[in-house]
């Protein structure tokens, strides 16, 4: 698995709000399923998670919006571990969304966690999980602390 990690998506006309622009929640969104896709390349699809019984949650995320985005548009979202606490259990990952001109639309840092189903709490992940994670570090990846 590559740090180059990027997913397309095309700009659909129930993407778009009353500006006519990329509605905010799609920014999320995309972001979201780049991290699964993601995770689902590196061999961790929402199966083989659910088998070794472990979830991702949301621990928070803020966008910093930078170009208009329209319909029809084609965007990529990167993903990259700019943080990760010593066990894995916490992560940050930052997305970058870019317009098929290459322009950086925007800017999303995802603060996350992996939990353990069985046990609801977060817990440091299988050694599998936390390779993924590893392969997508920036070369500046924080340590973050155990509690954000």
């Amino acid at each position: 698995m590559s740090k180059d990690f990027k997913k397309s998506f095309e700009v659909r006309w129930d993407d778009v709000d009353l500006n006519g622009h990329l509605r905010n929640t799609r920014y999320l969104e995309y972001t979201s399923t780049a991290r699964l896709s993601y995770l689902a390349e590196a061999g961790w699809d929402v199966r083989a998670l659910q088998k070794e019984g472990f979830t991702i949650v949301m621990l928070g995320e803020e966008v910093t919006y930078l170009r208009e985005v329209f319909f029809t548009e084609r965007v990529s979202v990167s993903c990259e571990v700019v943080g990760l606490s010593a066990d894995g259990s916490r992560w940050r990952i930052q997305h970058s969304i870019s317009r098929g001109s290459g322009e950086e639309a925007a800017v999303v840092r995802a603060l996350g966690a992996w939990i353990d189903i069985r046990a609801r709490k977060i817990t440091a992940p299988p050694p599998g999980i936390r390779a993924a994670l590893e392969a997508a570090r920036s070369d500046d990846c924080e340590l973050i602390g155990a509690r954000p």
